[in-house]
């Protein structure tokens, strides 16, 4: 298969960046709230095995770890969070799914997900491009 090298690196910085900008954002809203109330996605059975933090705290945990895993998205270790992302929402979903009712937000995620797996795989491709 040959592929054009300047579409396909544009196609993956266009990737990269916004799969790497969007977790950060996400991530320090859990501090601020801007865009959205984040304490509706806590399932009341993450409330119950984790008694000891709060819920605010646990967001904020999670926030400094979507931005951490933003920021390896960014990194030359692109592959690598793009897969901790992905199995990041996976966590999410399952979170979700034990809440009822966000079944929108579900598909949404499982979409997500193969988008980080798509710029996994990428980056692969680029990786071993560039080793030739």
């Amino acid at each position: 298969m040959v592929i054009n090298g300047k579409k396909f690196t544009m196609l993956w910085t266009v990737l990269k960046y916004a799969y790497g900008i969007v977790p950060i954002v996400l991530g320090l809203d859990k501090f601020f709230f801007f865009i959205v109330d984040w304490n509706i996605y806590v399932s009341p059975l993450v409330a119950v095995y984790v008694p000891m933090i709060a819920v605010s705290h646990l967001l904020q945990i999670v926030g400094i770890v979507e931005v951490v895993a933003g920021i390896i998205v960014l990194s030359k270790w692109t592959r690598f969070g793009a897969y901790l992302v992905a199995a990041w929402v996976g966590v999410v979903i399952i979170n979700l799914l034990t809440i009822g009712g966000f079944y929108d937000i579900i598909a949404r995620d499982l979409v997500i997900v193969l988008g980080y797996c798509t710029l996994a795989l990428l980056t692969e491709i680029k990786e071993s491009a560039r080793q030739q």
